[in-house]
């Protein structure tokens, strides 16, 4: 396998196993769970994202500022708003830096890591010693990404370390927080790579839609990104912007398709994301690279076989 976008979605394809052998293990939701906490379940715009990233930014303050870093698709009254829905539940002060974490706050996060307390009692469905090398593998090549200069920078990637299991920790305990860190690394690097181009998170988003071949028009854009915040308004002048930088063509008024000037522009970017991004594992060879990625197909679905 290449290292490419692929090979990424490997990695993050370990986190439906850890899921499963999660639920068959007894991990349930935390009891008597907030209904605030289901609120927009899965998504970034989320109070359950958000307290995620309250524990990441902690003891510094939330700020829709410092939220959209990483959240860059979503309007920044969309944040804001969770962010006084928060407050309003008393998970969360305001004071003059941002949004800090109550002590109520705190009691939720804790529930919330209830269900991943079961990852300590979990035996991985590889041999121990496999299991010792991808542990060490993967904990190397984020030890190197971190050190990686700007661009793409570490930002995100620094942030999510800070929710390191302990040293002491299992290797599924380990191995499940490292799945997190990478996606937080390809972050870094996918940021990076269209910021290039001086557009806005959401006329990127958008854009990639239509490259995608999932949205050629403003309301059919809006009907699947709605949960960001934009308008269908704020799409059609994405779209139109788009346009006038001659990446986008319309086939009739208000419907869009890419232009070979656009494709070279997510072509680039597809490129530079795998360049920051792999960048770090320059130092494993040919074979390394090839036992990790059997390992982490092995794992994967011995995760998701497992009886």
């Amino acid at each position: 396998m290449m290292l490419d976008a692929q090979f990424y979605n490997l990695i993050q394809s370990l986190w439906g196993g850890f899921a499963q052998a999660m639920r068959r293990h007894g991990a349930t939701p935390p009891s008597s769970p907030s209904v605030l906490l289901q609120l927009r379940g899965g998504l970034a715009e989320s109070p359950g994202w958000f307290m995620v990233q309250a524990a990441e930014f902690d003891p510094e303050p939330l700020t829709v500022a410092g939220l959209r870093v990483r959240d860059i698709y979503a309007a920044e009254r969309m944040v804001q708003a969770l962010l006084d829905l928060m407050l309003s539940e008393m998970w969360l002060d305001l004071t003059d830096e941002g949004y800090m974490l109550t002590e109520q706050g705190r009691e939720v996060l804790g529930r919330m890591g209830e269900r991943t307390a079961v990852l300590s009692q979990l035996t991985l469905p590889i041999a121990e010693r496999d299991a010792a090398w991808l542990e060490q593998t993967m904990r190397q090549l984020l030890e190197a990404s971190l050190q990686a200069d700007a661009p793409p920078g570490t930002w995100c990637l620094t942030h999510s370390r800070r929710r390191a299991p302990a040293d002491t920790a299992t290797n599924a305990e380990k191995i499940f927080q490292y799945v997190a860190d990478f996606n937080a690394f390809r972050d870094d690097a996918h940021m990076a790579a269209w910021g290039g181009y001086e557009v806005m998170g959401y006329a990127w988003e958008a854009f990639a839609l239509v490259c995608g071949g999932k949205g050629k028009t403003a309301v059919s854009i809006h009907q699947q990104i709605a949960y960001r915040g934009y308008t269908r308004d704020e799409y059609a002048h994405a779209l139109a912007q788009l346009h006038a930088r001659g990446w986008l063509e319309q086939e009739r008024p208000g419907s869009y398709f890419v232009t070979p000037a656009g494709q070279a522009v997510w072509d680039d970017v597809e490129h530079l994301t795998n360049s920051y991004f792999y960048k770090p594992w320059q130092t494993l060879s040919e074979k390394e690279i090839a036992k990790l990625e059997t390992l982490l197909t092995q794992l994967r679905d011995g995760l998701l076989a497992e009886q």
